[in-house]
């Protein structure tokens, strides 16, 4: 009976050890994500015209990771993919995602046909690529902002004083600032014939998920 406790006991433990480490895993993986970052992510939509499907790709997106609270494992985010053609400039997204034992989960309260989890992926200070769920084709993203690099910043203001700043201006030529006229943008209005709903969207996705 003893024997049996104690082999229980270095069972128990070796779950708990492994259980720990997918944690911390977990959690360095949560902090490197967390940030923006942009590249090909895959996007596309295609919009029906006058009984006409088609279909525009998108090779720019910019997607942002925000955690729930410091070091959290989940959070939301927010995704704009850019499209050099087609009725839109650009499609935004709201999404919510947690990481699971490695796997990357995103969930889109709008459109939950583009709910996706990562599995295969390898991911740095600087780079994120990988695949969507059991597709062949890779997407790449660079880091452009890391979310943890602003938590020196923290109150409603602060500023670095720089030592001697007027030594190199003494000698500058005064300008007048600009008037308020001269600042004034006219009011945006949409071109003739650019639709202001996503009504044509028929479908959207990322060309990197293979279709089942």
């Amino acid at each position: 009976m003893r024997k049996l406790r104690n082999l229980w006991a270095a069972l128990s433990a070796v779950v708990a050890a492994i259980a720990l480490s997918s944690c911390d895993e977990d959690l360095s993986r949560a902090m490197t994500l967390s940030g923006e970052w942009r590249g090909d992510f895959g996007m596309f939509y295609e919009y029906e015209y006058h009984g006409r499907v088609f279909r525009f790709d998108s090779y720019d997106t910019r997607i942002v990771f925000y955690p729930s609270y410091d070091y959290a494992t989940h959070g939301y985010g927010k995704q704009v993919d850019y499209y050099s053609q087609g009725p839109y400039v650009y499609q935004y997204y709201y999404f919510n995602w947690y990481i699971d034992r490695g796997d990357l989960v995103l969930d889109y309260p709008y459109d939950h046909g583009l709910n996706t989890v990562i599995h295969d992926y390898h991911m740095s200070g600087v780079r994120f690529y990988g695949y969507f769920g059991n597709s062949d084709t890779k997407f790449s993203l660079y880091k452009t902002a890391d979310y943890y690099d602003w938590g020196a910043y923290s109150g409603n203001y602060y500023y670095d004083p720089r030592d001697d700043w007027y030594g190199y201006y003494r000698n500058s030529v005064r300008r007048e600032p600009a008037s308020a006229d001269s600042l004034t943008r006219g009011a945006w209005a949409p071109a003739e014939g650019t639709p202001t709903g996503t009504d044509g969207v028929v479908r959207r996705g990322s060309r990197f998920v293979r279709a089942r």
